[in-house]
């Protein structure tokens, strides 16, 4: 069920008569040390086709309102290109969306599948857009990622996957209002989150310097920013490394807040898979 994108109706709404785009202001960012990760043995089934529309209702919600694309360059090249996946209830698990946008990368083990499905065993990196696949270790992808793993366009097949990091994500973070304007309250998608692909956190500021973190609601929004106007909001991105390694990088978004639904800031830099620290 995709998550409501409006205000409760029972928060008080105030805007302010006009908006500003927000303005990139340059901010220290720690770069994140690769690490290894585990290899685990699952299952891969096909869902659908990417013409079947199928991420526009996923839901981790990345193509949902108010992006309403699949071909939007906000979304990162896995999510344009087919190479994304459902997931099962544990190993990974979906939950309330704490593994989206994250990257895996399976591989088949036979050239046929469980049940004898002519194929011709590979391996590709797909990132995860949705949940309700079903069970432990399984992934229930679009057709481009599927067929490129398994040569084949059916089937169930077994498959070794390892989390990797998302290398495929260029460009920065995006930061988007998915609620209504509301000074009262706030739903914000983090799209084209590079390194590891997901936040282990997120931390509202406005220019008072009040401050709250933010939760995550489901899939790849979260709630929870500092009540009230102001003329710049500053978020603070926390990812972790699965070793257990953080790194954090510092959106200052200039402008009118709130925002109207569907106004964006970009963050002026990404996190990175590496070993050293940078600034940009």
């Amino acid at each position: 069920t995709t998550a409501p994108t409006t205000a409760p109706t029972t928060a008080p709404t105030t805007a302010p008569t006009t908006t500003t785009a927000p303005i990139l202001s340059p901010t220290p960012i720690t770069m994140l040390s690769s690490g290894s990760t585990q290899t685990f043995k699952g299952e891969l089934t096909m869902w659908a086709t990417q013409e079947s529309g199928w991420l526009m209702g996923a839901q981790c919600e990345y193509a949902g309102p108010p992006v309403k694309s699949m071909t939007d360059t906000v979304l990162p090249p896995y999510l344009r290109n087919g190479f994304h996946c459902a997931i099962g209830d544990s190993l990974p698990g979906f939950g309330k969306g704490e593994n989206c946008g994250k990257c895996y990368k399976l591989t088949s083990l036979n050239d046929n599948g469980i049940s004898g499905t002519p194929g011709s065993k590979g391996s590709a990196v797909v990132m995860v857009s949705d949940g309700g696949a079903g069970g432990p270790g399984h992934f229930d992808c679009t057709l481009d990622g599927f067929k490129e793993i398994t040569g084949a366009e059916t089937g169930v097949f077994d498959i070794e996957f390892q989390e990797v990091e998302c290398e495929e994500v260029t460009g920065n973070p995006i930061i988007i209002n998915w609620a209504d304007q509301n000074a009262w309250y706030c739903k914000m998608m983090f799209e084209n989150i590079g390194g590891w692909g997901q936040l282990e956190s997120v931390t509202a500021c406005l220019a008072d310097g009040t401050c709250l973190p933010l939760k995550q609601f489901s899939g790849a929004t979260w709630t929870g920013c500092p009540q009230g106007e102001t003329d710049k909001m500053t978020f603070e991105l926390t990812q972790k490394t699965p070793s257990g390694d953080a790194s954090t990088t510092t959106c200052v978004c200039e402008g009118s807040w709130p925002w109207p639904t569907g106004q964006r800031c970009e963050c002026p830099a990404n996190f990175v898979a590496a070993t050293f620290s940078a600034v940009q």
